[in-house]
């Protein structure tokens, strides 16, 4: 099995990252767009087609997502298996990810949101920056919308 996932340098502005670091990646994940209390089907299609396609994941990988406990998950204990020196601007790749992956539904709710500015928190990233993403993310869906009413 290969060790490592080749991403697109042009999107994520890394090229190859260990594979391992992404099935704690989706758990991570699924812990924080699941603090409302319903990873939605929208949250999770986002996690294993759009996510996981682009990575190319692989089956297995994203059944662990699918199988993953995220009600009962800690993201201390996640992040601590994870080496963010490992991965070039993982802390706000990730960030940004739960934030994507929380819209996916249409709903960035108040405890998604603060499940965010935990991962902020344990990751050592500034409020700043946690409300440029949201912004950033905002724009990209308002320009999707805008693409699919003209065209």
């Amino acid at each position: 099995m290969n060790e490592f996932l080749t991403i697109s340098p042009t999107f994520y502005g890394m090229s190859i990252v260990p594979k391992k670091y992404w099935k704690d990646y989706g758990f991570a994940l699924l812990t924080i767009a699941g603090a409302d209390g319903d990873v939605s089907d929208p949250e999770m299609d986002w996690l294993t087609e759009d996510l996981g396609q682009s990575l190319k994941v692989g089956t297995d990988l994203i059944a662990a997502w699918e199988e993953f406990d995220w009600e009962n998950a800690d993201l201390g204990e996640i992040f601590q298996r994870l080496n963010p020196n490992q991965i070039a601007n993982y802390s706000k790749l990730m960030l940004y990810d739960a934030i994507r992956m929380s819209y996916a539904d249409g709903d960035f709710s108040d405890k998604e949101r603060e499940s965010v500015d935990e991962c902020a928190r344990i990751l050592k990233v500034n409020k700043e920056t946690v409300m440029a993403m949201e912004a950033l993310v905002e724009m990209e869906r308002a320009a999707d919308k805008l693409r699919q009413t003209i065209l």
